[in-house]
């Protein structure tokens, strides 16, 4: 997301040592290749490539690199800077050179890819949350599946390089190819787990940290899951809830929002299959069941600017189209404008598996999945299925469940939405008091992440970026 092949604009002096071959790439970016060990433990042996991206500073003297992650696990570090990089003020585009990467497994940096878009699609359809001893087998066997495609398309050994803590290691190599003595860096959502894993490993390396959409690493898998479906839940409510009182989205219903959603979604559960009628690159003519239609509306919730968009398509689902969900499902695994998919499915099952241990048994799954459908109806019974690919991983979780600590690590800027869905709030409040000597900055209102939507968000975390002057203990912003 920034200037590529810029000449004219030289780099921060703590950059000026940098040990990577930049070339320019999509009109305004540079991008370059950095190599790294597919094993720490043998930094000498196989490498595998980092792909990196930079939007070279506009002003003469930079003080320096940020470097950012969006999320995931899997999301395309390069795909976000380049789509992105007009989001941040003038002021941090003049002081900074904005540099994102994929990490290994992700996007163009050797890229894990377990599924064929036809398979996707089909992954996508699979009942999220079977009922029956006969769709247990059939999501068990579609687990399974998913598996061997993985193994059919990469190494054991590079499939189990894939956590977070070895990410963070090839981070720390990026900050020192950029000659940076410090690390500069803003991650969102997943990012953030990224960054509190750096900050663990490398805690005197760190020149500023903002987590953005903080995730608590001290909870377990069953609890994560628990509370993420409940923050879903929530937000669907606050969606329908507001759709109620917006008639250009309450039209749309042949009842009241909520009710619709209920009678919607239970139609779903017993079988019902809409039509979606896509171009060609896209897939052409699609089924639509529970799993695409859950999807579409997940991903719909991540925003508050996406529920217009969602009430109009859960009011032409109830019309017999499901276009629309199918749209915002496939977009939310990763499709690209010309059909094709990223690889963001395969490689976040590969680093979530490795990073925490999930259920090893269908029983534990079974019964999860009915505790979480008491708490989170909609939501919950999903949730608890989600990482039963784990069970048959080729490479069994690296890491354990535990409290941030990075003793030495300088003031870190954690910030968290009260109305988040995806990364609950009570995460980031317990982050910020795991980690040492950092502060909590609050936004209200619903929405996955803050930067984008909230000026004053955005204004505190720069400045703390620039300065290294954090907001006031207890600062909360409202959003845009």
């Amino acid at each position: 997301m920034l200037l590529a092949g810029a000449s004219g604009c030289g780099r921060g002096a703590a950059a000026s040592g940098s040990a990577l071959s930049w070339h320019a790439c999509d009109t305004r970016f540079r991008c370059a290749t950095l190599q790294v060990p597919v094993s720490y433990s043998d930094r000498h042996g196989p490498q595998t490539p980092i792909s990196v991206v930079e939007l070279v500073a506009s002003g003469a003297h930079p003080l320096g690199d940020v470097v950012f992650n969006p999320g995931g696990p899997g999301a395309s570090g390069v795909q976000y800077l380049e789509d992105v990089w007009s989001d941040f003020p003038e002021s941090l585009r003049t002081q900074f050179n904005l540099v994102s990467f994929d990490p290994r497994g992700v996007g163009s940096s050797r890229p894990l890819r377990c599924l064929t878009p036809a398979g996707i699609r089909a992954w996508i359809g699979t009942n999220p949350a079977p009922a029956t001893p006969r769709q247990i087998d059939q999501v068990v066997r579609a687990s399974k599946s998913f598996v061997r495609g993985c193994e059919r398309n990469a190494s054991r050994g590079f499939i189990a390089s894939l956590s977070t803590a070895n990410t963070a290691r090839d981070m720390d190599r990026l900050r020192a190819a950029l000659g940076e003595p410090k690390l500069t860096y803003y991650g969102l959502s997943y990012g953030t787990f990224l960054g509190t894993v750096y900050a663990e490993l490398f805690p005197r390396r760190i020149r500023a940290m903002v987590l953005d959409g903080a995730v608590d690493p001290a909870l377990t898998s069953d609890t994560s899951e628990a509370e993420q479906a409940a923050g879903f839940e929530a937000d669907l409510h606050d969606f329908l809830a507001w759709c109620t009182q917006h008639s250009s989205c309450k039209s749309g219903f042949s009842t009241t929002p909520a009710r619709a959603y209920t009678a919607l979604i239970a139609r779903f559960k017993r079988g019902l299959v809409l039509p979606a009628h896509l171009a060609a690159a896209f897939g052409g003519r699609q089924s639509v069941d529970y799993g695409t239609a859950v999807l579409g509306v997940i991903a719909a919730l991540y925003s508050k600017t996406s529920w217009p968009f969602l009430g109009h398509a859960l009011a032409a689902a109830e019309r017999g189209d499901g276009t629309d969900l199918a749209a915002a499902a496939y977009s939310y695994a990763g499709q690209k404008p010309d059909g094709s998919f990223s690889n963001i499915l395969s490689a976040n099952m590969a680093t979530n598996c490795l990073d925490r241990p999930a259920p090893t048994t269908i029983p534990e799954y079974t019964a999860l999945a009915s505790h979480l459908a008491k708490s989170a109806p909609d939501f919950g019974a999903l949730e608890a299925w989600g990482t039963l690919p784990c069970v048959y991983w080729p490479a069994r979780a690296q890491a354990q469940p535990a409290a941030a600590h990075a003793p030495g690590a300088p003031p870190i800027l954690v910030i968290g939405s009260t109305g988040d869905p995806a990364t609950p709030y009570a995460w980031a409040q317990a982050l910020a008091k795991e980690l040492p000597r950092a502060t909590l900055l609050t936004r209200t209102g619903p929405g996955h992440t803050a930067y984008r939507a909230s000026a004053c968000i955005r204004r505190r975390a720069d400045r703390y970026l620039e300065t290294l002057r954090l907001p006031p203990a207890g600062t909360v912003c409202l959003s845009n």
